[in-house]
């Protein structure tokens, strides 16, 4: 009980609370906004969206929704990781469509299975984490830049590569998408362990994957030698050059496992076959890496806490997609997320009312008692 006592004052409790008070206060705007636009279907199509379409779309929503929070997870994690160590791994979107661009030629163009896929999905996103990590250690150019112009790169690479040498890759019936990976090999895609048939069509052991890497991270950042000097690098690296440790060094992994977590979530996506990449030339880039800024910090840059924060942005996100279209496009799940993503950076006002609250209300009951 007194432990129960002890983590209800301490600051972990309080970010948890606060964290579900900005999810509060954006679920309340948005349905303000609903309101506005269409009164009387508003509280009919906000009900669906809080409920991830479970009532309109069952058991297939629910498992749309495990898959899409699968990689949401991982980017996540690869902003969350970076940050922890004093980076910001804004280059996540690049390392995601490497991870991608490794994964698909895994299956596709190599005929291997699904395990061969996440493998080269993993080292590919790695390489490319690793390119801002040298940058950084050696030239003293800073990641954010670095990684805004990688992420460009991978995209027109990827595209222009699909579209030339790995165009066997290509479906010819679509002409401008990759094949799915369930029909040309049906070994590359991820199995299910039967499950599917009992938690829906688009169920695959990628949530269970997911979950696993998310509690190994939070055992490397809280438990390990290495966790420790990386997030000592992030916070002094003077002093952490003065202790001894190596500085470089840690940059350089920092971001090899930021782009491994990336590169990761982008083979769960498409090895689970959600859906297949459009190999057009466009600016294009994909929407899950960037939603993993947004479930680092809605998770309070806390591995576990990113867990339930991706289930959330899916359940949500998939939630708008059922509610009626020719009403309220499907983006409103976006405006939502925004609404949330921006409330989290107020996390430390939001945390300080709080203080605030209690403090007031601790001097009334003793201004009370005294009475």
């Amino acid at each position: 009980m007194n432990k129960i006592k002890e983590f209800i004052k301490s600051k972990k409790f309080l970010s948890i609370i606060s964290s579900f008070v900005c999810i509060f206060i954006g679920l309340l705007i948005g349905f303000i906004v609903l309101f506005c636009m269409s009164p009387s279907d508003s509280f009919y199509e906000f009900s669906i969206m809080i409920t991830g379409g479970l009532t309109y779309g069952g058991i297939s929503s629910f498992s749309k929704i495990l898959a899409n929070a699968a990689p949401l997870m991982m980017t996540g994690l690869c902003v969350l990781f970076a940050y922890k160590t004093g980076l910001f791994n804004i280059g996540v979107a690049g390392q995601y469509v490497m991870g991608s661009f490794g994964a698909l030629i895994g299956v596709l163009a190599f005929k291997g299975n699904w395990l061969l896929g996440l493998l080269l999905g993993v080292l590919f996103g790695a390489l490319w984490g690793a390119i801002p990590g040298l940058l950084k250690t050696f030239c003293g150019v800073s990641e954010v830049i670095s990684g805004i112009m990688l992420n460009w790169i991978s995209l027109f690479f990827t595209n222009y590569s699909f579209q030339t040498y790995l165009s066997s890759c290509v479906d010819p019936k679509v002409g401008y998408k990759t094949y799915s990976v369930t029909y040309f090999n049906a070994n590359g895609k991820l199995p299910d362990l039967g499950l599917s048939k009992y938690l829906g069509p688009y169920f695959s052991i990628s949530i269970f994957i997911a979950i696993l890497v998310a509690i190994l991270i939070f055992v490397i950042l809280n438990k390990t030698t290495l966790g420790y000097q990386l997030k000592a690098s992030g916070l002094n690296k003077d002093a952490t050059r003065y202790a001894g440790m190596a500085d470089k060094r840690n940059v350089i992994i920092t971001m090899v496992i930021s782009g491994a977590l990336a590169g990761l979530g982008a083979s769960l996506y498409y090895l689970a076959d959600l859906e297949s990449i459009s190999v057009q030339l466009s600016s294009n880039l994909p929407s899950v890496p960037w939603n993993g800024i947004v479930i680092a910090f809605l998770s309070q840059l806390n591995p576990l806490g990113a867990i339930f924060a991706s289930i959330f942005i899916a359940w949500i996100s998939q939630g708008a997609k059922v509610m009626t279209q020719t009403i309220f496009p499907a983006e409103f799940g976006d405006l939502i997320i925004g609404i949330i993503v921006y409330l989290s950076g107020l996390t430390a006002l939001i945390q300080q009312i709080i203080l605030k609250f209690k403090h007031k209300k601790k001097k009334s009951l003793e201004v009370k008692e005294d009475k």
